[in-house]
């Protein structure tokens, strides 16, 4: 577990009942501020593990020479973008499909937070009483956003994993935006072997009342209690210290 710059935080994964983890991750410190991401590798597409280590290394190559230079929403845009290439550019030169998603965090040390979001890794921000959480690029969350599912019905959906964005398809990627403050609150990123098997409540509540490294442990177990079919990887974080 890392304490620099007042962030705390610990970052786990698990292949769950998976032979091989697609997940990848990334925490780290950039000229003053906090990078965090998780990647997922999709299922029935070559290589999902190489697209996903692809992914958080180009994020990671983007923002140790932007950051600093270029405002932060800048700077994930192009790291996305970079990122989308490189798996294309491995999908071309080896002949393959492989695609993965991407969530990354840029955290200042007041406590402003940048996310990008492709695919439906996701990003929540959680306090005692709200959770907020990025948007899925999804089938699923298109037929909630037009009113023809509920949040509860999508849970079930036999198309829930079918993304409407992913790194390594296209020439260029849509890549969500989002700006908020995690002053006070705590942060945590999750591929969907979490948040598809996990209610919201209980994320929110071990977030809450748990040190950062706990607080992974417990998710994770949790998931594969509740029987997920998927790799788990969590981040968890906030900005001030337990005692």
């Amino acid at each position: 577990m890392g304490r620099e710059l007042g962030l705390q935080y610990a970052a786990m994964s698990d292949p769950g009942r998976r032979e091989r983890n697609e997940d990848a991750y990334f925490v780290g410190e950039v000229t003053g501020y906090y990078i965090l991401a998780v990647a997922d590798g999709l299922g029935g597409h070559a290589r999902g593990d190489v697209a996903s280590r692809i992914a958080v290394t180009a994020l990671e190559e983007t923002a140790g020479k932007g950051l600093g230079e270029v405002k932060p929403p800048v700077l994930l845009e192009r790291a996305f973008q970079h990122a989308n290439a490189a798996v294309c550019a491995y999908n071309r030169e080896n002949h393959l499909n492989a695609a993965t998603t991407l969530s990354a965090a840029i955290v200042d040390e007041s406590g402003r937070c940048w996310i990008g979001t492709v695919g439906d890794s996701r990003t929540y921000i959680i306090t005692p009483l709200t959770v907020w959480h990025t948007r899925d690029q999804s089938y699923v969350q298109e037929l909630v956003d037009a009113g023809l599912l509920s949040p509860a019905e999508a849970i079930y959906h036999p198309r829930k994993n079918v993304l409407t964005q992913a790194l390594g398809l296209e020439a260029r990627v849509q890549v969500a935006l989002d700006e908020r403050d995690i002053t006070g609150s705590v942060l945590v990123m999750s591929s969907d072997g979490l948040h598809d098997y996990v209610p919201e409540s209980t994320i929110q509540d071990i977030a809450v009342t748990s040190n950062p490294d706990t607080a992974c442990r417990r998710l994770i177990d949790i998931a594969k209690g509740a029987a997920s079919t998927d790799n788990i990887t969590v981040i968890v974080a906030r900005e001030r210290p337990w005692a």
